[in-house]
């Protein structure tokens, strides 16, 4: 009998670990089935045409908070805690509205394994903050968002929604890297084109890109020092201690074109390019040399630049600058991304860096991608800007620590040719 009753007792301890582990492999099987079904309607919004992306009817309200109707503020949508877009409602002239907001409820599997949910999708206008005459208004682009829910298990509590969202730009207008801005932008009524300086994986010092050979450690790009020794810097000896390259070459190559690691000695599941970790509440342009290597501070895993070769001419900055990269989250983990972008204008004295901070802006995004997208965001310097000849144009990126995960940026590889582009009167 005693036997009898101590095996009872381990076959129910047995069965509730079992009932347990099910319930945690069948939310997670929920979550994965989320953040798929949302990616699939993201990448097939993007795909319809410009004029047609607008919605259908107005979408539905909530005072649920885990509802994504919770964030429809009448003709808006909540963004983030301090920012609300206006829904785009009206297409272009010769386009139909294409995109229904839902709830459009879809099914996953069969029988009893079978996941439900709802799709909800919206499109909204985002202003860009541009330089007045290169991009008017409040509808410079529109951003696509879509929020994905499960359908909960019997007795279990509703999850929070997935939300995924992407931008997207007028093909009819210049995109980043095209060499053409409209003409007569802020400068004295002088035609105004777009020059574009794409980012290498190449210490500045060589001058010139040369073709990633193989993965590498984090080079510690943008530490600061009161000795050259210790500083960042183009002419530092050591190609480790220097920023990387940026040039007006597109990478070249095709398809089979091997893709690096340029952070090596960081941990997490990503193809290639550069990871970064989120540190830091503030924008920086460059770190300590004593913390480069802290990982609970800004540091060389955090904060990145990439400078030009010495300019042969002055060159003007007419005050437009848009930043394009192709970034993920790394693993494909959801959540938001706080990236800071600030532009430099550095020379060098005995081998010492001498910068002036030219202008800085914050991009904020509620869904970084989970998987390699392209992102584009601009922004204004606030004066236009002459770098004289010798000088370097750098720019620094910080990932900042409110982002929820670690993120990777892929460039110098043809099929991802992320870029610095900036509004000048005097093109090189």
């Amino acid at each position: 009998m005693l036997g009898a009753t101590l095996m009872s007792v381990g076959i129910a301890a047995t069965l509730g670990t079992f009932g347990s582990a099910g319930r945690t492999t069948l939310r997670a099987q929920q979550q994965q089935v989320a953040v798929q079904r949302a990616q699939a309607e993201v990448d097939r919004l993007a795909t319809l045409p410009y004029g047609a992306l607008a919605l259908t009817a107005p979408p539905v309200t909530s005072a649920d908070l885990r509802h994504p109707g919770s964030r429809v503020e009448g003709t808006s949508l909540r963004i983030t805690a301090d920012l609300a877009e206006p829904f785009v409602m009206s297409p272009s002239a010769d386009q139909d509205a294409s995109v229904n907001p839902g709830p459009e409820t879809f099914a996953v599997g069969s029988g009893g394994a079978t996941i439900t949910g709802k799709i909800y999708r919206y499109v909204t206008w985002r202003d860009e903050t541009c330089a007045n005459s290169l991009c008017e208004g409040g509808q410079d682009t529109k951003r696509l968002t879509v929020a994905a829910t499960v359908d909960p298990s019997p007795g279990a509590e509703p999850r929070a929604p997935v939300w995924l969202a992407t931008l997207v730009t007028d093909p009819d207008d210049a995109p980043a890297g095209s060499q053409a801005v409209p003409d007569g932008g802020p400068g004295g009524g002088e035609p105004v084109k777009a020059q574009s300086f794409y980012l290498y994986d190449t210490p500045c010092g060589e001058g010139e890109r040369r073709p990633p050979a193989s993965a590498h450690e984090t080079r510690d790009t943008a530490s600061a020092a009161p000795d050259a020794d210790s500083a960042s810097a183009c002419e530092h000896p050591d190609p480790k201690k220097q920023p990387d390259l940026m040039g007006r070459t597109a990478p070249p190559g095709d398809n089979s074109t091997p893709l690096h690691e340029y952070s090596s000695d960081l941990a997490g599941s990503y193809d290639g390019g550069l990871a970064m970790i989120g540190r830091g509440s503030s924008c920086s342009s460059a770190y300590s040399s004593a913390e480069a290597t802290n990982p609970d501070g800004p540091g060389k895993w955090s904060v990145h630049a990439w400078s030009t070769a010495p300019f042969t001419q002055t060159f003007h900055l007419n005050g437009l600058v848009t930043v394009s990269l192709f970034t993920s989250a790394v693993g494909g983990a959801t959540g938001n991304g706080k990236l800071c972008a600030t532009l430099v204008d550095r020379g060098t004295v005995d081998g010492l860096p001498s910068d002036r901070v030219l202008g800085s802006a914050v991009y904020d995004l509620a869904s970084w991608p989970t998987t390699v997208r392209r992102v584009t965001f601009s922004f204004s310097l606030p004066e236009e800007e002459n770098l004289l000849p010798g000088r370097r144009l750098m720019v620094a990126l910080h990932l900042r620590a409110e982002s929820a995960n670690d993120i990777v940026l892929v460039y110098d590889h043809p099929l991802y040719p992320s870029l610095l582009e900036v509004a000048t009167a005097t093109p090189l």
